[in-house]
């Protein structure tokens, strides 16, 4: 909810929460966002296949985990991908968003 609140105050329309990688698969095909801040572990599971996802459907996405960078490097879904940490800093969450759809 913190996410949520944050993001509102930053002007963007928020899809979820989504909690499960179900769901977030579920939601990418009826409503794909034009960008996406993903956990990578969602209810236990690793959001790879809404990673692989998002890059197929070109959405833009960051992550927003507590794994570190050689960790989520080992994994190809979320090679290259940015990520701001959690808990998200409101200011790095904002700014890094802007410049993804900026791009």
């Amino acid at each position: 909810m913190e996410l949520t609140d944050l993001l509102e105050g930053g002007c963007y329309t928020v899809l979820g929460p989504v909690a499960t990688v179900a769901a977030a698969l579920a939601m990418l095909g009826r409503t794909p966002p034009h960008a996406c801040l993903l956990d990578v572990n969602l209810r236990g599971e690793l959001s790879t296949p809404v990673a692989h996802a998002l890059k197929e459907q070109n959405v833009p996405f960051l992550l927003s985990s507590a794994y570190d960078h050689a960790t989520l490097n080992q994994n190809p879904a979320f090679d290259g991908v940015a990520n701001i940490g959690k808990p998200a800093p409101r200011e790095r969450l904002l700014s890094t968003l802007a410049s993804l759809l900026a791009t």
